[in-house]
């Protein structure tokens, strides 16, 4: 007699692929699902082998083939479950590892977002900081440009000649000179003189030895003053100031008594500058000397 197959066997198997299969669609199975799906393997299984009436009505041989048919029933129903769970475990695993790859790229990318937001910071302190360097260092040009403009030599006219003489220089003559405005004689000398010792190749040179002489005239020092101009009018002869000079000179030599020596003077005067504003004074000085003593 064919042993009769129990009808939970198929159904069991049937169910066990329905259960497989909704799992699948899932993806991602639970661990309660793995441990409902276990307990009913177990349940099918005692179910299966707990039918001792059934069993009784077949030989020893037929049960031992029945028990033989429903362990490889078995068998490959549990492979087959098997090979399904290691299938969604693989599945589970791979949409975990996208899951980690995700969230470390999502990760990455704020860190990313981070630097490039430091980054930024970072360029625009740079960038505040070149400019207000570049902003230091042109303030520091300028002033250095007018600092260097103080001492650098300045270009002038002078007694109708172009000169170039340092700012510190001009400033030294025109402050003497201004003493020597102010009738203060005394100061004006001893400032031109110093000026002398501190710029002997300076082109005021001429200027000066001439206002030397005419303070030590306006003093009343004709014998300085007369020493003075000889040597002007003996080293700058056609020097603008020459005329002047020579004026100077020669009411110096009238006060101190040679009037030969400054009749000679302005005879000069009328001469060789006949045009200088130096040659009507000359002309009456000159014949004021020609001219016999009153009795």
């Amino acid at each position: 007699m064919r042993p009769l197959v129990p009808a939970s066997g198929p159904t069991a198997a049937s169910s066990a692929d329905h259960a497989a299969d909704h799992a699948a669609d899932r993806r991602v199975p639970s661990v309660a699902a793995r441990l409902a799906r276990a307990a009913w393997l177990a349940a099918a299984l005692i179910t299966t082998l707990a039918q001792p009436v059934q069993a009784q009505l077949f030989s020893d041989d037929e049960a031992r083939r029945a028990i033989l048919d429903l362990r490889g029933k078995l068998d490959l129903m549990q492979r087959d479950v098997n090979r399904r769970l290691d299938d969604l475990q693989a599945r589970l695993e791979r949409m975990e590892q996208g899951s980690r790859g995700q969230l470390d790229l999502q990760n990455q990318l704020g860190a990313m977002r981070q630097e490039i937001a430091a980054l930024r910071g970072a360029v625009e302190v740079q960038a505040n900081d070149l400019a207000q360097a570049d902003k230091r260092q042109r303030e520091a040009a300028l002033d250095l440009d007018t600092r260097l403009k103080r001492f650098e030599p300045t270009a002038l006219n002078l007694d109708g000649k172009q000169i170039t003489v340092d700012p510190n220089e001009r400033r030294t003559y025109e402050a003497a000179l201004a003493q020597l405005r102010n009738g203060d004689f005394k100061s004006a000398q001893t400032a031109f003189q110093q000026f002398q010792t501190a710029y002997p190749q300076s082109a005021y040179g001429a200027a000066v030895q001439y206002w030397i002489g005419s303070s030590q005239y306006a003093q009343k020092d004709n014998k300085a003053a007369i020493t003075t101009l000889q040597s002007f009018v003996q080293r700058y002869p056609e020097h603008p100031r020459t005329p002047d000079a020579l004026l100077t000179l020669g009411n110096a030599q009238t006060d101190s008594g040679d009037r030969k020596a400054a009749a000679d003077a302005f005879r000069l005067i009328v001469q060789k500058f006949p045009d200088s504003t130096a040659a009507p004074t000359a002309r009456d000085r000159l014949a004021a000397l020609s001219a016999p003593p009153k009795r």
